[in-house]
């Protein structure tokens, strides 16, 4: 597994990992549409972390949770 993402630059090369990744691996979700769908529903789905100090409930956020809701996109 890898490491867990805290913060928005680990966010980045996360991402430039997954561009990476989808050069030489075929992706379940072959359209941006189809990406952006299947993340949508994978968010719609996961509740995030408990909320912190003055969040709003069930809104908190975190890199993890970006990076994890873009590799549910790929599929």
């Amino acid at each position: 597994m890898e490491a867990q993402i805290r913060t928005r630059d680990e966010l980045i090369a996360h991402i430039f990992r997954m561009l990476d990744d989808h050069q030489s691996v075929e992706w379940e979700n072959g359209s941006a549409r189809v990406f952006l769908e299947t993340m949508a529903a994978w968010l719609h789905d996961t509740r995030p972390l408990p909320p912190s100090a003055g969040a709003a409930a069930g809104e908190t956020v975190t890199w993890q949770l970006v990076a994890d809701a873009l590799a549910a996109g790929r599929g």
